[in-house]
């Protein structure tokens, strides 16, 4: 009987794939090193920066800090989305920060 209740169990419910196991995070020990030579960056140089200078570390440090969030807090799908686009503006924003930076320094 008992048997049979399996066999009739395998038939109705398939083995469904069950979710991959995550892969742990590395240690990023480079990330970390890049972010906080960008904090000491601006924490030194914050009296030495004009406006769009002060907005691009600004940006930078968290741009960084949130890859490293992504890479190792435990999201839910929405969180990890909005954490990756919300990184993603980070980057985008200081990179154009850095472009004007560089026009108005070789222009004027």
């Amino acid at each position: 009987m008992a048997k049979q209740y399996k066999k009739l169990q395998k038939k109705l419910y398939p083995n469904e794939p069950k979710e991959a196991p995550r892969k742990p995070p590395g240690k990023d020990y480079l990330l970390l090193a890049v972010l906080a030579f960008t904090v000491v960056v601006t924490a030194f140089g914050w009296t030495t920066f004009d406006n769009w200078n002060r907005a691009m570390y600004a940006f930078l440090c968290a741009s960084l800090t949130l890859t490293y969030v992504q890479r190792h807090a435990k999201l839910s799908e929405s969180q990890f989305l909005v954490v990756s686009r919300v990184s993603l503006a980070a980057i985008g924003l200081a990179i154009a920060m850095f472009v004007i930076t560089v026009y108005e320094r070789f222009t004027s």
